[in-house]
């Protein structure tokens, strides 16, 4: 008994040293990082069944502000019948624009003019086979103390040939001309009546330094040759200028279609977006302000189309440029409408492949060459014109005259008669009738 007073006493003593602690405690708190009640979050019920409109001290956004539903943008362009389309393929565009466009003709004249000129530069060692033939009758007044008659009259009939050839290699030149006269006169000094007077001639002339190997003639057809070469050329680099830009105008038309279709697209579905944040902000899902968004985002959507419709009619307008004929053309009118697909196979190709086809395709690396080739052929004329001119030049002729006796034959001089002549007395007979 006496045991279990003192358990009890033990801890009555126990308990009262804890109370007193805690009054101690108590009497001089010390700093805490624990909150206190009073900056504690009471804690919220989530189901408290509140509507938006029965809320207090809500923001008003934008009270005076109204939706107003917009048609779909006009997609009309200025002088473009709509609904007068003109399907077109990449191929019938190359084709329209090679046939119309004024670059290509001039390059094709170029190309016949350099034709020319190489045929007339050729030409010019071509045989030449002249003739001349003239006729001509003058009476004039007698002036000669020879003569006795008052005047005098002469008729003359000239018949010419002549031919001349060339030897190209060697800047050889050879001639041959035949020349024919026949003279008829009524003059008393003249034996012959009528007189043929018929001459022959062979010339040729071969140069030595300048002008054997190398001369202007022959430089004017190399240039010619290369002339005909670089238009050829200029002609293929035009063409595919043409088709190039031909082509990466039609596609950009493809694209700006596409894209104006994509940006309807787009304007539907904002609109669609518009409708449903409507619906939202109605059952008090989403704030006004979200209308406001969605309207708006619409508007931009709007002005995107009307910049992808400008796109368009600068893409048809360039196209249109490079395959019409003229101002005139009734395709100014029409719609375009591209029926190629865009989906194309990439060249199976490799890189040096494409290297090797570059260099030999490329016009402007044989432009260069023929520019090169004639600064060489002028180099060489100059370099043979600083030669001395010596030409071997070696030339026959003969001459022949013929005709019959002038019946009007007097001579102006005295007979001279010859005693021992068998004609001696017929001469004398002849001196006294003179």
């Amino acid at each position: 008994m006496k045991q279990l007073i003192q358990k009890f006493s033990y801890i009555l003593i126990l308990i009262l040293l804890g109370f007193g602690t805690i009054l101690a405690q108590e009497a001089t708190p010390s700093p805490s990082l624990t909150p206190t009640p009073e900056n504690q979050a009471k804690p919220v019920d989530d189901a408290q069944n509140v509507q938006p409109e029965n809320l207090q001290g809500v923001p008003v956004v934008a009270p005076n502000y109204e939706s107003r539903d917009r048609n779909f943008p006009e997609l009309g362009r200025v002088g473009v019948d709509m609904m007068q389309q003109k399907p077109l393929s990449l191929r019938e565009a190359i084709v329209l624009a090679l046939e119309n466009n004024k670059d290509i003709e001039v390059s094709r004249q170029n190309v016949r003019i350099a034709e020319f000129d190489l045929t007339a530069g050729e030409g010019f060692y071509e045989p030449r086979f002249s003739g001349n033939t003239q006729y001509e009758r003058a009476t004039i007044p007698n002036i000669s103390i020879f003569s006795t008659n008052k005047t005098t009259t002469n008729s003359s009939i000239v018949g010419n040939a002549r031919y001349q050839g060339f030897v190209k290699k060697f800047g050889t030149v050879y001639a041959a001309e035949f020349n024919n006269t026949r003279v008829g006169t009524d003059n008393p000094i003249s034996i012959l009546s009528p007189q043929y007077n018929t001459g022959l001639t062979f010339s040729v002339t071969q140069p030595l330094l300048r002008g054997r190997r190398f001369d202007s003639q022959r430089r004017l057809i190399e240039i010619a040759k290369r002339n005909l070469s670089l238009t050829d050329t200029q002609f293929r680099q035009r063409s595919i200028e043409i088709i190039a830009g031909v082509q990466r105008a039609y596609w950009d038309l493809t694209y700006t279609l596409r894209n104006l279709q994509v940006q309807r697209d787009a304007v539907r579905d904002a609109k669609d977006q518009l409708i449903h944040n409507r619906r939202l902000v109605e059952e008090g899902i989403l704030a006004p302000v979200d209308i406001i968004a969605a309207d708006t985002q619409v508007a931009n959507f709007e002005q995107n189309v009307y910049a992808a419709l400008e796109d368009v009619n600068r893409a048809e307008n360039n196209l249109k440029n490079l395959i019409a004929q003229n101002r005139s053309d009734s395709i100014w009118s029409e719609s375009i409408v591209p029926t190629d697909p865009v989906e194309i196979d990439a060249p199976s190709t490799t890189l040096p492949e494409a290297l090797d086809l570059a260099l030999q395709n490329r016009p402007e690396i044989q432009l260069n060459t023929v520019a090169a080739d004639i600064n060489e052929i002028d180099r060489r004329f100059y370099r043979e014109q600083a030669k001395p001119q010596v030409d071997l030049v070696a030339s026959y002729t003969t001459a022949g005259i013929g005709g019959s006796e002038n019946q009007n034959f007097r001579s102006p001089f005295g007979t001279v008669c010859e005693p021992n002549a068998a004609d001696y007395q017929s001469c004398l007979a002849r001196q006294g009738l003179q």
